[in-house]
């Protein structure tokens, strides 16, 4: 093809999503699904390769909590997967692992809050949302139930969650200025700071309630609403400030290194469900190629 034709090509392409979108805030959430990809990968190699080393003859011999985290005494087994164990559990019960897991959730509520300022029907969002947070809620607690998988997979409560009800109680205050959006807010730090834990010691309060604290044990991916419908609401006064008189990228430039990132913030949703179905299947095809 001449260079006149491809400058052709490149003058009547029509702009993607890449182009129309606010690229800064696709570029942010893919890079935190990555890290959320990240976490979850690490703690299938801790687990499983804990379950091979076991399956391979090894022990653990003692183990005790030194006030900080538990410690454990192992002999025999696999040596490869003792150590694959010790490397991930020891990222696991790090600050790193801490520090990443609350850059992702306080992120993702924070740019979600953003975007909802350029959704066209919230209503319709959260009612989305909701639905896949039921099938979530009722596939993993039946999948836990029937003992499959030989490990917690029970969701009660999780970012889907979080963000499904963070968007539905955003609807009511939507149509309102920044002030009223800023007293919501207000109201939201209160009864967190407050009246939560007073609830959640109270004699009614006694029972389990994900959504609000943590009842007597804490199941996979739990994840309360607050403090972080507090950070979406934050984030969309952010939206209302920076993003909503104009709704164009604070950042102009872009660049093509920032596609993939910005593909995996835009369809992060699917990439967040999708990628479960990619990880538990593939550790669950090694351990019977392992013959365990």
């Amino acid at each position: 093809m001449s260079t006149a034709a491809l400058e052709q090509t490149n003058i009547t392409r029509k702009p993607g999503a890449f182009e129309k979108r606010i690229h800064e805030i696709d570029f942010l959430r893919g890079f935190l699904i990555l890290l959320v990809i990240m976490d979850h990968l690490f703690w299938c190699l801790k687990a499983y390769n804990l379950n091979w080393y076991l399956a391979s003859g090894g022990n653990i011999t003692s183990s005790f909590w030194d006030g900080i985290q538990y410690k454990e005494t192992f002999e025999g087994g696999n040596s490869f997967f003792y150590w694959m164990y010790a490397i991930f559990n020891y990222y696991w019960v790090s600050l790193a692992r801490d520090v990443v897991r609350y850059i992702a959730l306080f992120g993702f509520c924070f740019l979600s809050g953003i975007s909802s300022a350029f959704s066209r029907n919230n209503w319709v969002r959260a009612g989305q949302m909701i639905g896949v947070f039921a099938v979530i809620l009722v596939g993993s607690n039946l999948l836990d139930a029937s003992g499959i998988l030989n490990q917690v997979t029970r969701i009660d409560f999780n970012v889907i969650g979080v963000l499904a009800f963070s968007t539905l109680f955003y609807c009511f205050v939507q149509n309102r200025s920044w002030k009223g959006m800023l007293a919501a807010t207000l109201g939201l730090v209160l009864f967190w700071w407050y009246l939560l834990p007073w609830m959640a010691e109270s004699p009614l309060g006694k029972g389990y309630a994900p959504a609000l604290w943590v009842g007597t044990e804490i199941y996979a991916d739990w994840m309360p609403l607050f403090p972080y419908i507090i950070f979406f609401f934050a984030g969309a006064i952010f939206s209302y400030f920076f993003y909503a008189p104009t709704k164009k990228s604070l950042i102009s430039h872009r660049g093509n290194w920032e596609r993939p990132f910005c593909f995996a913030g835009r369809h992060s949703l699917i990439i967040y469900l999708g990628h479960q179905f990619v990880l538990t299947p593939l550790f669950l095809l090694i351990t019977l190629c392992l013959g365990y």
